[in-house]
């Protein structure tokens, strides 16, 4: 990564924090009725791996944080007024905010259960095919998620038709209130990509340089018609499963151990010591962060809710 991208990545880590901060403040005061699942602590994969995409690519993304919308430079006003359900989102207020949608940069959305991510990973990366095209397909999901059926379905088909698909699991050691050693028989999920004689990797979660080279490497493979990979970040997700969890299943102890090793200081520090970014650098680009989110949310309180008689519309196609 140059100095350009490496601060590129850092900026859309600090608007995805920020962002998620003010929503959590937006739902606690009543002001916003959507759910929100957090992803404070995985902004570094999930901003690294999306930097490596070329914009006519597929993004199938996880239902942790927003960083994946902020990364692919989806407008921040859509990406809130789907969260409030209102006009002037990405599915114009009906789907909330698990379910933003925006072809123009590829982003095909989520499915309606986890593990539904997966199929439609690999219809993509078949239309890649069909159509003779050198896009990939990037999909996210979580270390719970990889025990769904749909994934070695997938994977399996990925592997067999070599279809242009870089798995990408978010491992952050649980699934909701359930610890991924209790959940999940192996070690590394990567391991899994041994049975469908694919590659298999171990990266650190928490550092955008890893994240980014194996991703880059995955889909240059991809590209050249080799077939899928399968990337796992080891990561930790540092607030709870959804804003207003009380997260008494998780020590106080384990969780400030991982805020300990919060992925945005450590990359502060260390384009600080590589000469990237200075202090003066820092404070402008948090003000930036912020003014641009408060743009956003006056934006998203002047938007009206959906027409009742705009119930059927945008249904099916």
């Amino acid at each position: 990564m140059d100095r350009s991208l490496k601060l590129q990545i850092y900026r859309n880590m600090i608007l995805s924090r920020r962002l998620e901060e003010r929503i959590a403040e937006l739902i606690k005061a009543g002001q916003v009725g959507g759910f929100m699942h957090p992803g404070v602590g995985q902004e570094a994969l999930q901003c690294a791996a999306i930097a490596a995409l070329r914009r006519d690519d597929y993004l199938l993304y996880a239902h942790r944080g927003v960083a994946y919308w902020v990364a692919r430079g989806i407008p921040l006003e859509k990406v809130l007024c789907d969260l409030a359900g209102r006009e002037g989102g990405t599915n114009r207020g009906k789907g909330g905010v698990m379910r933003v949608v925006y072809p123009e940069l590829g982003v095909l959305g989520e499915s309606g259960t986890l593990g539904g991510c997966f199929p439609i990973a690999t219809g993509a990366g078949l239309s890649i095919k069909v159509k003779g095209g050198d896009q990939a397909v990037l999909c996210f999901f979580g270390d719970g998620t990889s025990n769904r059926g749909t994934f070695h379905e997938s994977m399996n088909l990925c592997a067999v038709r070599k279809l242009p698909v870089v798995f990408l699991c978010e491992n952050n050691g649980w699934a909701v209130s359930m610890p991924t050693e209790r959940s999940t028989a192996v070690r590394d999920i990567a391991d899994r990509a041994k049975g469908y004689a694919v590659p298999g990797k171990v990266v650190d979660g928490n550092d955008p340089e890893q994240v980014y080279d194996a991703v880059v490497e995955a889909l240059k493979r991809a590209r050249s018609g080799e077939g899928p990979s399968l990337i796992e970040a080891k990561t930790y997700r540092l607030w709870g499963h959804w804003i207003g969890d009380p997260d008494s299943y998780r020590s106080r102890e384990e969780v400030e151990k991982h805020w300990r090793h919060d992925p945005i200081p450590a990359f502060e520090e260390k384009l600080a010591k590589e000469g990237v970014l200075t202090d003066s650098m820092r404070s402008e680009i948090d003000a930036e962060a912020r003014a641009k989110i408060d743009r956003a949310v006056e934006f998203m309180q002047k938007q009206p809710s959906p027409r009742p008689d705009s119930a059927l519309e945008d249904v099916f196609a």
